[in-house]
């Protein structure tokens, strides 16, 4: 079922169900309104019949005319008893037929000439206590409300047809409306649908409104943006990827051809062979790089953490270098960051031999403890990185327009990032040209 069926079905039952309550509070009221009616008529007719038959001799000619003209216009088809009090074990048969033990105790201790109303089956009753200068009486007036019925069964009728013609004209209305209200969701679903792989840079148009569907574009357009840019790094990341592995593939065969060409001494094979081993190494290190990137930052967290001395892992990588100097600034406290060591140790040998590599000075390496914090500076004095492309050189396969000459790939940045992030440390970095280049590894 569509959004707008679900709406317009929903705004109807809500509708439909309060149409009802109302209309049947509106019958219940109704209803007793009828019956306290009749009643009223049924206690004035008792009052009546007991005023025509006993104050006949007690009234002028022209007052009993009155009354008998009531008595006569008033309920003609109620039915009369008459009950003389004097003679009551007689009748006692008739009125506990009518009256309950509790009702006829109230009736003969009640206040003279006051009828009160009771049921007899399908009829409606009024019982008066009438004391008379001939004797003690009691009326009974019953009678079956028909015009009541009618009037209970038209407005049965009519309740059921408002409910059935308010249902439906609720559900048309409603399915109208919420037509219009989706209008824009579909416009939003057809631009939606237009948009493919290669037409990513489109974007929905705002209505202006302000309301929860501009919201909806917004947030829409914000998707589209990243997953644009997602698309074209990932073609990027292919098409440097296949090129970095390209080259060297493409030297190891041509190695292997030149080679297979003729007969050649042992020291050429040999050195064939290095030139085919270095080109496979080179090969073998871009794919564990590339893995490590395409992994997500939980993956790396699980892989075997343990609690490593940051000044031994530095000492380590630098022992063979004797242009990196090492300073360790003593704080009494345990040098120590909880991280996976192989992984740790890839990302902080990728940022000295950068600097190493792009400087032919000293380079100084710094490990101190500021705050709670540790914080390893890797400083060198090369050829420096322009203000302008320090924002994107941890873009995977990103080569600063100055390291042509440079041997690289372009990634070792990009991993480091990705590694030291997964242990929730910070790398910030500062260059000038020609005057060297500062990474702080925060962690």
């Amino acid at each position: 079922m569509k959004i707008g069926s679900k709406i317009a079905l929903f705004y109807t039952l809500l509708s439909v169900l309060t149409t009802i309550i109302i209309i049947a509070v509106f019958y219940l009221f109704s209803t007793q309104f009828i019956n306290k009616l009749y009643a009223s008529y049924l206690r004035e007719k008792a009052y009546l019949t007991a005023q025509k038959h006993w104050e006949k001799d007690e009234i002028d000619e022209q007052s009993y005319q009155i009354i008998q003209r009531k008595y006569d216009e008033l309920l003609p088809e109620a039915h009369e008893i008459l009950l003389n009090m004097d003679s009551l074990s007689e009748d006692s048969d008739t009125l506990n037929k009518y009256l309950t033990q509790h009702q006829q105790a109230l009736l003969i201790a009640g206040e003279d000439s006051i009828p009160f109303s009771f049921k007899y089956k399908d009829q409606l009753g009024a019982a008066l206590y009438y004391p008379d200068n001939e004797g003690n009486f009691i009326v009974l007036v019953m009678s079956r409300n028909v015009y009541g019925a009618e009037i209970k069964e038209h407005l049965l009728l009519l309740s059921i047809f408002l409910v059935l013609f308010s249902s439906i004209l609720i559900y048309l209305v409603g399915k109208i409306y919420s037509g219009r209200i989706l209008i824009p969701l579909q416009h939003i679903l057809k631009e939606l649908k237009r948009i493919r792989a290669n037409s990513l840079n489109r974007r929905l148009k705002t209505t202006g409104n302000n309301d929860e569907l501009e919201d909806m574009i917004k947030t829409l357009n914000s998707m589209l943006d990243r997953l644009d840019s997602a698309f074209k790094a990932e073609k990027s990341f292919v098409s440097h990827a296949s090129h970095e592995l390209n080259n060297p593939i493409t030297a190891i065969q041509g190695e292997c051809e030149i080679s297979l060409l003729k007969e050649r001494s042992t020291g050429e094979y040999i050195e064939a062979l290095q030139r085919i081993s270095s080109e496979s190494k080179r090969i073998s290190n871009l794919i564990r790089h590339l893995l490590f990137l395409s992994r997500q930052d939980e993956e790396l967290l699980k892989s075997n953490m343990e609690a490593m001395s940051l000044p031994d892992m530095l000492n380590d990588l630098i022992k063979m270098n004797e242009r990196i100097r090492l300073h360790y600034q003593e704080t009494g406290k345990a040098a120590t960051v909880k991280a996976n060591p192989y992984l740790l140790k890839i990302a902080l040998k990728n940022i000295i031999d950068n600097a190493c590599k792009y400087s032919e000075k000293e380079v100084d390496i710094t490990l101190s403890q500021k705050d709670q914090y540790l914080v390893l500076e890797i400083k060198d004095q090369g050829i420096g990185i322009p203000p302008e492309e320090i924002e994107h050189i941890f873009q995977s396969f990103y080569r600063g327009s100055n390291t042509h000459d440079y041997a690289g790939q372009g990634i070792g940045l990009s991993l480091t990032l990705k590694i030291v992030s997964a242990y929730n440390a910070r790398l910030e970095i500062s260059s000038e040209i020609e005057k060297g280049t500062k990474v702080r590894v925060i962690f």
